[in-house]
């Protein structure tokens, strides 16, 4: 048989952890269902135009359904770089040895396709010019739409 002060002990107890459960609650249950919420959503995605300004080098590639969005210097947003093709003649030239090495397709006339992670990019706001420097070889890429 329980004592007195063993009852008292185990009821301070059972309301302490009570108390504590209900605490937990409050304080996780919003903190899980915006980390949910986001995770669904997913990172920001940004679709580059000549007004967007662009610096950085590629750290990360997402593929959805054939896709390629791009990360720039770790940072959470995505870049949609399909709307650039060659924009001077040496891009031009590589770009057709890439298509002679495979199927020729609409992905490998964009820049999108030709990135690799590591390749530094650069534009200027209000530009159709993109600037790649990418294994040694500088590109120049233009905004077509």
């Amino acid at each position: 048989m329980l004592t007195r002060d063993q009852l008292k002990r185990k009821a301070a107890l059972r309301m302490i952890f009570s108390y504590g459960g209900r605490l937990l609650q409050i304080v996780l249950t919003p903190f899980l269902a915006y980390w949910f919420v986001n995770w669904f959503r997913g990172d920001e995605l940004v679709e580059v135009t000549p007004a967007t300004t662009l610096q950085g080098q590629i750290t990360k590639c997402d593929v959805n359904r054939q896709h390629y969005y791009w990360y720039l210097n770790n940072e959470p947003v995505r870049y949609d770089l399909w709307s650039f093709v060659a924009g001077d003649s040496a891009t031009l030239r590589m770009q057709k040895q890439l298509e002679a090495r495979a199927d020729p397709d609409y992905y490998y006339n964009t820049l999108a396709y030709y990135l690799k992670t590591g390749a530094r990019l650069r534009k200027k706001a209000n530009s159709r010019l993109i600037t790649v420097v990418q294994d040694n070889k500088v590109t120049v890429w233009t905004y077509e739409q």
